[in-house]
């Protein structure tokens, strides 16, 4: 069943209606949603004081993308998701169903072929799993949902990647006693691997089968020591068909004796599997169905202050209240599907042009609070600002939650509108400028003149589903879906609208990379291991490369003085020259932790970046060194396309060490120029560099520092933490969460 809304909650995110409250836990909200296309979603969010801690966001930035990288039949598709948001969110498929748990207490324990049908759709989801290069950690019986479809594993809250890092606090120990495999448990042990899964498969199976956890009930520390120490109780999972032997193999207490998944899967896989959850009572509990609610009208959103202190405490998994009647798939696979569904939430605007109620207040002089000016929204927000030459770029909605919005050029000397269209209601994380133009395919805009914001063509119409897109040679790229399963990559004249060149369907691919006239693209994990090089301006195949056996797959690529380079999954370096040979030996990094969805690979004076959870690492032959970092959203802000980047200036590589510390450190050695304590809060968005400044936010304090030696030039205190950072030779320009925008002259000194 659902709750309503309450007064605080918000009505939309993105373009998700929100209908009522499915659950909580100590992360955040789960909310039932519905897109603009009237599909059913259950929407997670993060509470604003946790998404105010950075490690916070980057476990949510970890497990969205842990998600998108899962498909298969068993696995829960992810349709959205915000990590950058302000109040970060994830909207999955929403299904009718019940958890095994739920279904075991109502109707018993399941009959033997039930178990073995049971167990292969499991293994089946594991194998998807394993093979994205994660570990689920937590699969137990109220992480196995019921559908009319089937069974379903969800909750990805604290998957980890098997070469990723986990985001927990030393000693703190994620999992479900009784699940939970005995090499977790005990201190020191190493990571978490597939075989932990297996345990918590054996567990989940001896659960089905016999109606009980087979290490029984008590409390948490009787429960660790009876996994640790005494042999699961199994005397109701049936001998037939080698189920138990097969159980008990699963529950060894020695993770290198325990079967692979696949063997489980080889074991437990019948060509002509019953249908258990067609049958009663199953059947009829999840078809039991409550109405889902519309939200009635609601007292107005409270406005509440951002928690601008750092949150102390271990991270704990996130647990949500249990669903009585309705299932909810709140994390598993997504991958293409996901990101097939990610653009079909987004609403689409009324056409172009000006004319929406976005009409903010703009301040000057005395009346800005000791700001050159600043900007409010009358009554919707602001959520998102850019640096474009003399003029600075700003999104906002003329209502809060609105599915329009609007682009608009306001002179970065006092703030004066220079022009104005309609967009998307959504922020973008992608939008940049290239040639003299404004490039946002992702706000449903068209290519837009900088100078004067006309549009000199409409078409071609948008694809529905972006994977990227960037600017190379003049000309705009962008990958789409033309099925769920395979993608297009093109190229546009973006002023005329006239398409160059579309390349035959394919796997989806990573953000590309661009090397004179060539474009380098690489097929995303488990698509393909064959990268290949083409024209930018034609589109023909010029070579390519396969990755080796032991690489995985693709995690990023990125342009080198003298070619490509290439970091795989595995944590391998791929360094290809221009004519599509190899330059070097494949190099491995000296720390493979690669968490999805928070490592990218930069170049700066020509050494190779990567940034990867929270180290950072200079890498080549000869020198390599790594640093503590902060991590990818504080340190490395988006450019065009969403691409990530390194924040550089006068030979200095610019990131926050910690919250509280900006470090300027020497690219081709990793040596530590200077260091500089920046106070006001928890540092979340990344430095800017304007000529001989750079600014640094933390909290709800901005300071500007001489580039070349760190020294504090002067610190300016504001209204609330900082969302949003630019700068240009004239000062700085700070967004203050979404009420605000306020820009500052550039110190003296």
């Amino acid at each position: 069943m659902t709750d309503p809304l309450l007064a605080s909650d918000p009505r939309r995110l993105g373009g998700i209606r929100l209908l009522g409250r499915l659950g909580a836990g100590g992360m955040g909200q789960v909310y039932l949603g519905r897109t603009p296309g009237g599909r059913l979603v259950a929407v997670k969010t993060v509470h604003e004081h946790l998404a105010d801690d950075p490690h916070y966001r980057e476990r949510f930035r970890r497990e969205a993308a842990a998600a998108r990288a899962v498909t298969g039949a068993h696995t829960a598709p992810v349709l959205d998701a915000d990590p950058d948001s302000p109040v970060p969110w994830l909207a999955t498929a929403f299904l009718p169903g019940v958890t095994l748990g739920r279904a075991v207490a109502a109707g018993g324990a399941l009959r033997s072929p039930a178990v073995r049908a049971l167990g292969a759709a499991l293994a089946e989801a594991l194998t998807d799993i394993h093979a994205a290069g994660l570990v689920h950690r937590d699969l137990k019986p109220s992480n196995v949902l019921v559908t009319a479809d089937g069974p379903r594993v969800i909750d990805f809250g604290i998957a980890r990647a098997v070469h990723g890092q986990a985001l927990t606090e030393t000693g703190a120990i994620l999992g479900t006693p009784g699940y939970l495999a005995p090499e977790l448990i005990a201190g020191g042990g190493p990571p978490a691997t597939a075989a932990a899964d297996v345990f918590a498969l054996g567990a989940v199976l001896a659960f089905a089968a016999a109606g009980r956890n087979p290490f029984g009930t008590g409390t948490v520390a009787i429960l660790l020591f009876r996994t640790v120490h005494e042999e699961p109780e199994l005397s109701g999972v049936p001998r037939a068909s080698g189920l138990r032997d097969l159980v008990e193999r699963c529950l060894d207490k020695d993770p290198e004796a325990r079967p692979t998944v696949r063997t489980v899967l080889r074991a437990l896989r019948d060509p002509r599997p019953p249908l258990w959850w067609r049958e009663e009572p199953v059947r009829s509990l999840v078809l039991a169905d409550d109405p889902v609610p519309e939200p009635r009208d609601a007292p107005p959103t409270t406005v509440r202050k951002a928690v601008q202190e750092p949150v102390s405490g271990p991270v704990r998994p996130w647990r949500g209240r249990a669903v009585a009647r309705r299932g909810l798939l709140l994390a598993g696979g997504g991958g293409l599907a996901g990101l097939f569904g990610y653009a079909l939430l987004r609403p689409t605007p009324h056409g172009g042009g000006s004319g929406t109620s976005w009409d903010p207040v703009v301040r000057t002089g005395a009346a800005a609070g000791g700001a050159r000016w600043s900007l409010e929204p009358r009554s919707g927000e602001v959520d998102a600002v850019l640096v474009a030459g003399a003029s600075l770029l700003v999104h906002g909605t003329d209502a809060a939650g609105s599915s329009s919005g609007v682009v608009e050029a306001r002179a970065g000397a006092d703030g004066a509108p220079v022009w104005q269209r309609k967009a998307d209601g959504r922020a973008s994380g992608w939008w940049g400028t290239a040639d003299g133009l404004l490039l946002a395919p992702d706000l449903a805009l068209p290519a837009v003149a900088l100078a004067t914001g006309s549009v000199r063509v409409r078409k071609p119409q948008l694809a529905p589903t972006l994977g990227w897109f960037t600017s190379a040679g003049g000309l705009l790229l962008d990958s789409y879906a033309q099925t769920s399963s395979e993608w297009r990559t093109r190229a546009t004249d973006p002023a005329t609208g006239t398409v160059r060149w579309t390349a035959p369907p394919g796997p989806a691919t990573v953000a590309p990379a661009v090397f004179g006239d060539a474009l380098l693209l690489a097929p995303v994990p488990g698509a393909s291991t064959r990268l290949r090089c083409v024209g930018v301006k034609d589109g023909v195949e010029r070579w390519t490369y396969p990755l080796a056996a032991g690489d995985g797959g693709a995690l990023a690529v990125c342009a080198l003085p003298d070619g490509f380079a290439v970091l795989t999954t595995t944590g391998r370096l791929h360094v290809i020259g221009a004519d599509g040979r190899a330059v070097r030996p494949v190099q491995p990094l000296a720390h493979p932790d690669l968490p999805a969805g928070s490592t990218a690979l930069a170049q700066s004076a020509g050494k190779l970046l990567v940034a990867a959870g929270n180290r950072l690492y200079g890498h080549d032959v000869r020198a390599p060194w790594s640093r503590p970092t902060l991590g990818l959203d504080a340190s490395w802000p988006r450019r065009l396309g969403g691409a990530r980047a390194p924040v550089t200036g006068d030979g200095l590589l610019l990131h926050w060490r910690d919250a509280g510390t900006l470090e300027a450190v020497a690219p081709a050695t990793g040596g530590v120029r200077w260091t500089a304590p920046v106070g006001g809060g928890v540092a979340q968005v990344p430095p800017v560099v304007a000529g001989p400044v750079v600014y640094a936010a933390a909290g709800a304090t901005c300071t500007a520092l001489r580039l070349a030696d760190g020294r504090a030039l002067r610190s300016w205190p504001l209204p609330d933490r900082v969302s949003e950072l630019a700068a240009d030779a004239a000062g700085w320009y700070a967004r203050i969460g979404k009420a605000s925008i306020r820009a500052y002259d550039r110190p003296s000194g």
